[in-house]
């Protein structure tokens, strides 16, 4: 029996391959414990690209709610996105930005002033933290939002999508919560990138076990109906800006790494592969970042006007 899309239901999947593991540990538990990594799928009606099984939601609640403030890795000092961010917070019906998966705050503080700043956050470390620096903690995940009353001019989820199992039904919520021409602002990686589509399984965004559903341009277009909302803007970014040397080294050890895999699973020439001199260490690489590569997607999708 073929997997359901996490997000449109359809059984019209076709299965990528078996991801592997790029983390020294596995949502927090060592990689010996028998958790299975499971396999990339994508949907042929919806155009996401999902993992399956997925981690339990509790075993995912329980990792985001045991970091701490100084383990979310991509945080730190400003970053390329955010300058995009801002600029589309230009013109919003209302000065408050609620910012999904907010950590200790950055985003927001980079924002500045000028803004109500609220967000969402499982982790109570980091919660405290983006409190002390006045922003608002409206709930520790979208579930607890389903309830609320109030309307934001935006909401953001930077780095935050591809960890919903049930991205529909988070976005719906949110989207409740927009005034009137708000903006849903959403940063995540590329299934169209260039780079992506030549690792496929072995991607390393695909390889870390907290990431559960993959997008690209066309499943905005297909979701936005769905939210009441119209795509507005589409901006193709690298996670991590990087010098052309760093470009070129990531590339070429990339194209190294996933050469290595595809050839290693035929037994002969595995054999071959890991008895010739230099070759033989890229078969014992764990991973292969490919921070550099110009891989994600800005995406704004506007609320429509009420008739």
């Amino acid at each position: 029996m073929s997997t359901p899309c996490l997000a449109c239901g359809s059984r019209a999947t076709t299965c990528i391959g078996p991801l592997p593991v790029y983390t020294p540990d596995f949502l927090g538990k060592p990689l010996d414990h028998g958790a299975d990594a499971g396999s990339l799928y994508r949907c042929r009606d919806c155009s996401l690209w999902f993992r399956s099984p997925l981690p339990s939601p509790e075993e995912l609640l329980a990792y985001y709610q045991g970091l701490s403030e100084v383990e979310w890795w991509q945080y730190g000092p400003e970053r390329e996105v955010w300058r995009y961010v801002k600029a589309e917070l230009q013109g919003l019906p209302g000065p408050s930005v609620l910012d999904v998966g907010c950590f200790r705050g950055d985003l927001l503080a980079y924002l500045g002033d000028g803004f109500q700043r609220f967000g969402v956050e499982p982790s109570s470390d980091a919660r405290h933290k983006a409190e002390s620096r006045g922003v608002a903690i409206v709930g520790d995940r979208i579930e607890s939002l389903r309830q609320e009353q109030r309307r934001f001019g935006a909401v953001t989820l930077i780095d935050v999508i591809e960890h919903l199992p049930k991205p529909l039904e988070s976005l719906q919520t949110l989207s409740r919560l927009l005034d009137e021409t708000g903006k849903l602002i959403i940063f995540t990686g590329n299934t169209n990138a260039l780079s992506w589509r030549f690792a496929l399984q072995h991607y390393w965004y695909s390889a870390m076990p907290e990431h559960v559903a993959f997008f690209a341009p066309s499943w905005f277009q297909w979701v936005a109906p769905k939210l009441d909302c119209t795509v507005t803007c589409v901006r193709r970014l690298a996670y991590r800006p990087a010098s052309l040397r760093v470009r070129i080294d990531e590339s070429l050890k990339n194209v190294a790494y996933v050469s290595y895999r595809r050839a290693a699973r035929f037994r002969g020439l595995a054999k071959i592969l890991s008895r010739t001199p230099l070759v033989c260490r890229v078969g014992r690489w764990q991973s292969s970042w490919w921070t550099s590569a110009r891989d994600h997607i800005l995406v704004t999708l506007t609320k429509s006007r009420r008739p």
